[in-house]
């Protein structure tokens, strides 16, 4: 079986990939010295390494509370489902 990717999703990974590349091209085409080349990416890439890390912990975040929210309706659920049970018998 194969799996279809939506045009929104290969449209920004083209994007992205198309980013990526560029700024390799601009990267090697800069005025500037190797060392200082160097030092651009690593504060570029400490950036990025941030940003990643604040946007997982984010998700995490928001996974957690969707968690609490749904074993909350759950168990609110099952006891309503109880209750019924017990009424009946």
């Amino acid at each position: 079986m194969s799996e279809v990717k939506s045009p929104q999703r290969s449209g920004f990974t083209i994007f992205a990939v198309g980013a990526l590349i560029g700024a390799g091209v601009a990267l090697l085409y800069a005025p500037q010295s190797g060392k200082e080349t160097r030092k651009l990416l690593a504060r570029k890439a400490q950036l990025l390494k941030d940003k990643a890390q604040d946007t997982v912990e984010n998700a995490q975040e928001f996974i957690k509370d969707r968690k609490a929210g749904l074993v909350a309706a759950f168990h609110s659920g099952k006891e309503t489902v109880d209750h019924a049970k017990h009424k009946r018998s």
